[in-house]
């Protein structure tokens, strides 16, 4: 595992990220495979490179590094893909501060978030490659399979973007919960699936963060989710409800992205749909027994959360 440029301290983490630290203590590392060093230097290398040539070399040799990472998803066109290689090329020196730190303090800030999630789940180490790396924008955490195989992917551009601090204990158990979630849990094509493993992650970091406010729980991005749901929460259940099995993308990514239909409702609003479902089953389960669950079970006890919600919520027309 290449080891950051400059590792720091146990006390300055401690006031960069956690506020708390155990005074010399040494945690041995997480194994992972750090590529943001490798995307430095290119920008390096290649800035005085004509835009086609440099999008055409970043392709070859970057993707070289995880095959099929760099590579277009979610219905993007390689033209388009080519023009977001661009610009995160372009942009790149007004981000590299913040790219950096996250850089060197990935290390430290992942350990912490693998002991503070073994409070819950004992014994947890993620089951899947882990990769720090800049992912053009696409994401700051997540699950990805490539060529067949499930990889924990961080993107350090993103993670420089939008966490702090604040909320990045919170922001790893999301992530390292679908990891433990994945082993017992497959995912399928209807909306009922994505609707559980996105809702339980996030009651997870709620539940793993005691007070954990909606900007911990990756409730606010692009805007606040939780005001504008519940002021429409019976048409949201029942948008919800009626797509539940539904396995045409565009429902999908209604609920979990931003389909262009659902303008009523914020981006990923159902983010905070499955997580009120799965608070609603939060009485009947301990977590470890919600991560556990096998998909039947899972899809039956979704199934009736929503119709409960939606009958205390008086019904849909």
């Amino acid at each position: 595992m290449p080891k950051p440029s400059r590792p720091l301290s146990c006390i300055a983490l401690a006031l960069t990220l956690f506020g708390t630290c155990v005074a010399g203590a040494a945690p041995t590392q997480p194994r992972y495979i750090d590529l943001t060093g490798q995307f430095a230097r290119f920008v390096g290398e290649t800035a005085g490179m004509e835009e086609s040539a440099r999008v055409a070399t970043f392709q070859k040799r970057m993707d070289a590094l995880l095959p099929g990472f760099y590579v277009p998803r979610f219905g993007a066109t390689p033209e388009q893909y080519n023009a977001r290689i661009a610009r995160a090329l372009q942009r790149f020196p007004d981000l590299r501060p913040k790219f950096t730190q996250v850089q060197r303090d990935f290390p430290a800030a992942f350990e912490a978030g693998i002991q503070h999630f073994r409070k819950v789940f004992p014994g947890f180490t993620p089951s899947v490659p882990v990769y720090l790396l800049h992912a053009l924008g696409e994401m700051d955490g997540g699950t990805r399979e490539i060529g067949g195989k499930v990889y924990l992917i961080f993107g350090a551009d993103v993670i420089a973007k939008i966490h702090d601090a604040h909320d990045l204990i919170p922001f790893l158990d999301h992530e390292l919960f679908h990891v433990e979630n994945h082993l017992y849990f497959s995912d399928c094509e209807q909306v009922w699936c994505p609707l559980w493993a996105e809702g339980l992650a996030t009651y997870a970091a709620e539940v793993m963060n005691p007070g954990a406010d909606d900007r911990q729980l990756l409730l606010t991005l692009p805007k606040p989710i939780r005001a504008a749901v519940d002021a429409n929460w019976p048409a949201a259940l029942c948008f919800t409800k009626a797509r539940l099995f539904s396995a045409d993308p565009a429902d999908i990514d209604a609920l979990l992205a931003g389909g262009a239909g659902t303008k009523e409702f914020p981006d990923r609003f159902g983010y905070y749909v499955g997580l009120r479902a799965i608070e609603e089953l939060g009485g009947e389960y301990k977590l470890p027994a919600l991560a556990h669950m096998p998909p039947d079970r899972a899809k039956a006890a979704l199934t009736a959360s929503i119709d409960r919600l939606i009958e205390k919520a008086g019904g849909c027309r």
